[in-house]
């Protein structure tokens, strides 16, 4: 039996607990305080398109600790620098952080970027770890909180995992056969650093965006300067892809035709500054202007955006992972 311990109870931490309790697997959530409190009164429910699909109840240990196949890291990646070192009571059991932006380990990993030492004091805080123990995720799950003990999930419900390292593993066909026995799509990928960066195009260009003009997904698309905007930023995301060897098949028109399925989508970044929490903005944008900086690659409109970011929205307090 496949144990999966999640920590975060956010709203994809608790849409995979949702779907994963109703396995054969061994699940528990992490979650704190009046939180946890909630959803042991009243369990887990899961919204789809309006609908209530059931309630379940969720494991919900006290703490972080004991031998578990693989642990998911469901928290922001501003959290991580102070979660990861307690950690220590799960002893070698897999992490497998799924966040935005782009990963920590990844700069660790990557030939053209591991001899930098100094990528700037988030990066810098974050303590070495062995990268056997790490697994690369890439989540393609929106959700929203409806409170405490009711998560909304939208209209795709697709993942993809893989060894930093991109070799096949039997712990990485193991848990992505775990997660497909839950009704989500998981896909064991040999190219996971790839695919990371496939979804940081969009997440780059489209959350700083409309953050900054507080705009929907519709609305940076259909009006023709926001479109501008994005389809620079894009090509010069693609151009460091490229030095990376990350190569990206549609082009910039293809990656703005396929963004207007979106609709008027509100992105996580938008969704974070109305509401006043703080922003994944140097995981998404600011470490990308020092990568095209030390690659010798011109990126003048991403350096733009991060200045106008990082002016309007200073780094605040993070919450506490797991709330």
């Amino acid at each position: 039996m496949t144990r999966i311990l999640i920590i975060g109870a956010g709203a994809v931490g608790a849409t995979l607990a949702w779907h994963l309790s109703g396995t054969r697997a061994e699940v528990a959530l992490l979650a704190r305080g009046a939180r946890r409190a909630a959803l042991q009164d009243k369990g887990l429910s899961l919204w789809r398109a309006g609908r209530l699909l059931g309630t379940r109840a969720i494991s919900l240990p006290a703490r972080a600790e004991g031998d578990w196949g693989a642990v998911l890291l469901c928290v922001k990646q501003y959290d991580l620098p102070a979660l990861l070192p307690t950690l220590a009571p799960l002893g070698d059991s897999p992490l497998v952080p799924m966040v935005n932006g782009v990963p920590w380990w990844l700069l660790r990993s990557h030939p053209l970027l591991r001899e930098r030492e100094d990528w700037g004091e988030f990066y810098g805080g974050f303590p070495a770890m062995p990268a056997e123990r790490l697994m690369g995720a890439v989540v393609y799950i929106p959700a929203q909180l409806r409170d405490a003990c009711n998560v909304e999930q939208g209209g795709r419900d697709t993942l993809a995992l893989g060894e930093i390292d991109g070799q096949p593993s039997a712990r990485l066909r193991k848990l992505a056969a775990a997660i497909n026995a839950s009704g989500l799509q998981c896909r064991a990928s040999s190219h996971i650093q790839a695919d990371i960066w496939n979804k940081l195009l969009g997440n780059a260009t489209f959350n700083p965006v409309s953050a900054l003009a507080r705009a929907t997904m519709h609305q940076m698309l259909a009006g023709p300067g926001l479109r501008r905007l994005c389809a620079r930023l894009i090509g010069e995301l693609m151009a460091v892809g490229h030095a990376l060897g990350y190569e990206e098949s549609q082009g910039v028109e293809g990656r703005l035709r396929q963004a207007e399925s979106a609709g008027h989508a509100r992105t996580s970044m938008l969704q974070d500054a109305l509401a006043g929490r703080p922003l994944e903005g140097e995981a998404l944008v600011g470490i990308l202007t020092r990568m095209a900086a030390h690659l010798g690659i011109p990126a003048p409109t991403l350096d733009s955006v991060w200045a106008l970011l990082e002016s309007r929205f200073p780094a605040g307090g993070a919450r506490s992972p797991g709330a």
